[in-house]
């Protein structure tokens, strides 16, 4: 099933090219009692190059960027559609994802699965145990091996439709030093299908207190939404030969 699912994101990478979605991203940091810190809302757009996503920012606690800020995203939209612009790039990039992806499920236990029509669709329904059996070799099976939840499963395509987990014990690398999650750290990630069956997610949340490459922060929420996705297309034909402008 995994690897159908891998296999179908690699069909869809080039389909969602013909995508741009608008992120709306709040993230609350605290400290260990839960008062607020900090808060903050970006509002960002988000396209693909070569299945890659890139996300370029618009604005910050409801306000446009000064221009220099908005002189900065361009140069970092352009560096990033540049590299990925490379089909080597671009590849390396989509095995890494699909590496995380592969090491977080195959570290995980799935039990009591049921299968159920959803719209038309067969999905596959699963509780999520810790998998005491596996051993795990890197920071995502680790932590994987902690949580516990539910995951619901598209059967003809192998892609997620939601995921809902949470940390069952304290998780630490390293002493510590490399990561330390506490117990009841929470994410919840949902995709779904667009009429043409591209896969987006559609939202994303978590909250917990962790300290690891993973998370910005020790004590954290957040919620990153997508909406307003529109599809297109865009073709262009060269008439003529080039001619150099000459400024004047």
């Amino acid at each position: 099933m995994l690897q159908r699912a891998l296999a179908n994101e690699r069909k869809l990478a080039a389909e969602r090219e013909k995508y741009d979605c608008r992120i709306n991203d709040r993230t609350i940091e605290t400290d260990g009692k839960g008062n607020t810190k900090k808060d903050t809302a970006v509002v960002s757009d988000l396209f693909y190059v070569n299945g890659v996503a890139i996300e370029r920012t618009l604005q910050k606690d409801s306000k446009d960027l000064s221009a220099d800020d908005q002189h900065k995203q361009d140069d970092h939209v352009m560096k990033e559609t540049l590299k990925y612009t490379d089909q080597a790039n671009a590849q390396k990039e989509e095995d890494k994802q699909n590496q995380e992806l592969e090491d977080f499920m195959v570290a995980m236990m799935l039990a009591n699965g049921r299968r159920e029509n959803v719209d038309g669709h067969s999905v596959l329904f699963y509780d999520i145990l810790p998998n005491p059996r596996f051993e795990a070799k890197n920071l995502n099976q680790h932590l994987a091996q902690v949580m516990q939840g539910k995951v619901s499963i598209d059967e003809q395509t192998g892609e997620l439709i939601d995921i809902n987990v949470t940390s069952v014990a304290d998780l630490k690398i390293g002493g510590g030093l490399v990561a330390n999650v506490h117990k009841g750290l929470w994410l919840h990630i949902h995709n779904q299908p667009r009429p043409d069956g591209v896969w987006l997610t559609d939202f994303a949340e978590g909250s917990g207190d962790a300290r690891a490459a993973l998370f910005l922060h020790p004590y954290f929420r957040f919620k990153e939404t997508a909406d307003n996705c529109h599809l297109y297309t865009a073709t262009a034909t060269q008439v003529g030969p080039v001619q150099v402008v000459k400024q004047p």
